[in-house]
């Protein structure tokens, strides 16, 4: 690893953790007591292999060795994990485009194991980006090569616009 990498690497870990932990902050003061996000770690991969044994997955994202070339290719990338009571509930990971306009959401999963009543980790995952980006000086938030047409009028309905020729929705940062 270059110089340049491992000090990219070292600068945006230090970013990537800010975030996390004021995006803990904004949602268990929001009623989300039970919530907590971290960058994605060894226990976070070792839950995620319960995840792989489930028929309603709707991908097959294979998160350690995914993770690990997507870490190592990209420096300034975002990642986090998502607990609630101590069950992995999510994992997210996405980098900012080329010249750093906007963040991308390149993937983002909930667990697809019967948790009992949890929340929806996409609102979560939102805080998390949405201050990671501003940390950044992004301008958009992109969700890069949506899954279905199902998922996109999901995602619409939080005010991202679809885009079909670069097969991404978007929002401006607030």
């Amino acid at each position: 690893m270059l110089a340049t990498h491992l000090d990219a690497e070292r600068r945006y870990s230090v970013i990537r953790k800010e975030a996390l932990a004021a995006a803990t902050e904004i949602l268990q003061n929001s009623g989300k007591k039970s919530i907590k996000l971290s960058e994605i770690d060894s226990k976070a991969l070792n839950a995620f292999r319960f995840w792989e044994k489930s028929r309603t997955r709707i991908k097959n994202w294979d998160w350690v060795e995914g993770y690990n070339i997507f870490r190592f290719r990209y420096p300034k990338r975002f990642e986090m994990s998502l607990w609630e009571a101590n069950n992995l509930i999510g994992l997210s990971m996405g980098r900012p485009t080329y010249h750093g306009a906007a963040l991308r959401l390149d993937v983002v999963e909930a667990s697809p194991l019967d948790l009992g009543e949890r929340s929806s980790i996409f609102d979560s995952v939102l805080v998390a980006y949405g201050i990671y980006a501003r940390l950044i000086n992004a301008k958009q938030i992109r969700i890069m090569n949506p899954v279905n047409k199902k998922v996109i009028s999901y995602y619409e309905k939080y005010s991202y616009k679809y885009v079909s020729n670069g097969d991404y929705l978007y929002r401006e940062i607030l």
